[in-house]
């Protein structure tokens, strides 16, 4: 198991929330990239969020950079980037997503990533995403999808 397996079984063990997205989710919809670290959104619910804390302080995570997190890290609505004992780990709130965790949820599709199941965001999502970060990697990676894909949602669709 690779250190997103591990990261992936560490959040399923402490019932954690989340649903994966950026490479991971890209490589999981066809698309061949490589990626350095497991990005997800996670659900904002109090007792996930303590779940969540506890398992930072438990990894002893720190910033990419080897610096302290802040207090209250899960606080907000902006990316958390932490450095793990398996690697790196980017946390996106749900606001950064344009809809809600639950709905994000309810989208997604049970896959295994390293042989440790883990929720990965529908396509629609993951194009909605792709466009508003609007990132030249976000771009290419928009291309690339399209290739694999042919034409691309428009956005989430609320009856899936």
């Amino acid at each position: 198991m690779t250190g997103f397996g591990r990261i992936l079984d560490d959040l399923n063990g402490a019932s954690v929330r989340y649903v994966l997205v950026g490479g991971i989710a890209l490589i999981r919809h066809g698309v061949v990239r490589a990626t350095r670290d497991v990005d997800a959104v996670f659900d904002p619910d109090p007792g996930n969020v303590e779940r969540l804390s506890e398992l930072i302080e438990r990894w002893g995570a720190t910033r990419p950079d080897g610096s302290a997190l802040p207090e209250k890290t899960l606080a907000g609505d902006r990316t958390i980037n932490l450095s793990t004992p398996h690697g790196h780990l980017d946390l996106l709130s749900e606001k950064s997503t344009g809809t809600t965790f639950e709905d994000l949820l309810a989208r997604a599709d049970l896959r295994k990533v390293d042989g440790v199941e883990a929720p990965i965001c529908s396509l629609a999502d993951l194009v909605a995403l792709k466009r508003t970060a609007g990132r030249e990697r976000d771009l290419v990676d928009l291309a690339d999808l399209r290739e694999a894909h042919g034409e691309l949602p428009d956005g989430p669709d609320p009856g899936a």
